[in-house]
């Protein structure tokens, strides 16, 4: 793997945005030499086993927060399947599926639907928590960009952007402070 020069201390947020590029850079590197561990997958599955990867994370949450966010799914049948590496897949969906239980105060649900439009896989992940303004959606995807303080790194939204990215997918946000946030994930059909 190939080795990377990070700076001492990021005392520019330049600094720390060229960081993570040069962490992805050398994820990429490393990627190329094993292979990519590209496989056939099931974003149904995925999406079953991203979600009770986060349901000890959401118990957590409601003992220290006092939120309770319930969990839903609306899965699409029939779904075929994509060219993906599952792990960073299901890394990219517990990403968003925390993020989802941490806009969540109270009482609150986060639904995962699934289906296909046209060559592409759709993962939807909503919640009906706090919502965001246009200002910080513009910035979501930005490395090092949290809302969560202290408790945030500003780096899983940065690392599920790149990832989906580099399986040839999208990702947008769509928000409504008050009215919760939904996260929409397109990935490209296995052919």
């Amino acid at each position: 793997m190939a080795q990377l020069n990070l700076p001492l201390s990021l005392d520019e947020p330049e600094d720390g945005e060229q960081t993570v590029r040069r962490v992805g850079e050398s994820t990429r590197h490393h990627r190329a030499e094993t292979g990519g561990a590209l496989a056939r997958v099931q974003l149904n599955e995925i999406v079953k086993d991203s979600i009770a990867f986060t349901e000890d994370y959401a118990s957590a949450t409601r003992d220290e927060r006092g939120a309770h966010a319930r969990f839903r799914t609306e899965l699409g049948e029939d779904l075929p399947p994509v060219l993906a590496s599952p792990s960073e897949l299901r890394e990219v969906f517990v990403n968003l599926l925390r993020n989802a239980v941490d806009a969540i105060e109270g009482e609150g649900e986060v639904i995962v639907r699934t289906r296909a439009d046209g060559a592409r896989g759709v993962v939807e992940v909503s919640d009906t928590g706090t919502g965001m303004s246009p200002e910080v959606q513009g910035k979501l995807f930005r490395p090092l960009f949290t809302t969560k303080g202290e408790r945030g790194t500003g780096l899983g939204l940065a690392t599920a952007y790149a990832v989906v990215r580099r399986h040839g997918g999208d990702i947008q946000v769509r928000s409504v402070p008050g009215a919760g946030t939904t996260f929409t994930v397109r990935l490209p059909l296995a052919e």
